[in-house]
């Protein structure tokens, strides 16, 4: 894979808009310039691609999946970074989750690829969109079975999730707690993700970055809390942690107050019908004048070095 000249880490939900038909055109350009978007997102890598195939968007060279847990190359066709949950705490999880009057249908789980969801109602109409997920007869039995789980995520109301993510904190693993949709809105749900300790999307950020080594650098663009890990990557590196404007307030509070002192910068992201989309293709166009400038720059050393030899 060629180095690359610069890459945007992007959310991918209310961070870009695919729906906007100038959205490949957007990713075209970046990759003739150089540079690449690499998508960093909660969801799975085949809800990633299924979603960008249907909307014939220019498919990334590698995409992000379960807040980091998956790293797939689209080249290779293969896993780059692949961790899996330990199954024996998993079912610690599912059975506290139970014994707390969790309900079994709010339990899903991805491999990486695809998401293992209840073959229940309203879970069907939630993603009744999404090629991506196996419905299960019995969520439970699936879990107790599986060998791949990459992610787990429970849902429910905010204190039953919070004593959830007190317990699996015990079991050292990673967890990230949010508001949710699932499986409707009117619930007003929390949801719990789980994944191996030490996976967030700012290891998966670390990791890309060593592997790749962009030239003239990168930025991380999102707008929940676990964007957090990447935007405080990309302000230790010196780099940009672009927050799109309507975040919530106490999130952009605490980015702005972590990047005081630090070589990094935070920005906000204009919001449009398009979300961050043209910002994108802002940013990209600010890496290539960058570019041009250092080109310049070491252009009028090899001048001036030549000059001197002939003197």
């Amino acid at each position: 894979m060629k180095r690359p000249q610069f890459i945007i880490f992007t959310d991918k939900d209310y961070t870009i808009n695919l729906e906007d038909k100038k959205l490949n055109q957007i990713f075209h350009l970046v990759a003739t310039m150089g540079g690449m978007v690499i998508p960093v997102t909660g969801r799975t890598v085949g809800d990633i691609e299924e979603s960008i195939k249907t909307k014939k968007i220019r498919m990334p060279e590698i995409i992000v999946g379960d807040n980091g847990a998956n790293i797939y190359s689209e080249d290779k066709h293969t896993f780059l970074i692949q961790k899996k949950l330990e199954h024996d705490k998993v079912m610690q999880i599912v059975n506290n989750f139970l014994q707390n009057d969790g309900n079994l249908d709010f339990i899903r789980y991805t491999n990486g690829e695809n998401i293992f969801a209840s073959n229940q109602e309203e879970v069907r109409n939630y993603y009744k969109n999404s090629k991506k997920v196996k419905f299960c007869s019995n969520i439970y039995e699936e879990i107790k079975k599986a060998e791949d789980i990459t992610k787990l995520t429970l849902a429910g109301k905010k204190e039953q999730i919070k004593q959830n993510a007190d317990f699996v904190e015990k079991l050292d693993f990673w967890t990230d707690m949010d508001k949710t949709q699932f499986p409707k809105r009117e619930y007003k749900n929390y949801r719990l993700d789980i994944a191996q300790k030490n996976i967030n999307k700012g290891e998966a950020v670390k990791a890309l970055v060593a592997m790749l080594k962009p030239i003239y650098g990168y930025l991380c663009v999102g707008n929940g809390r676990n964007d957090i890990s990447m935007f405080k990557v990309a302000i230790d590196n010196g780099m940009i942690a672009a927050i799109m404007s309507n975040s919530d307030s106490e999130l952009i509070e605490e980015i702005e107050k972590y990047a005081k002192n630090k070589k990094g910068k935070v920005k906000k992201v204009p919001i449009d019908k398009d979300l961050a989309n043209r910002y994108i293709l802002k940013m990209a166009k600010e890496f290539q004048t960058i570019k041009k400038t250092e080109s310049k720059i070491e252009t009028r050393k090899k001048n001036v070095t030549i000059h001197s030899q002939i003197k």
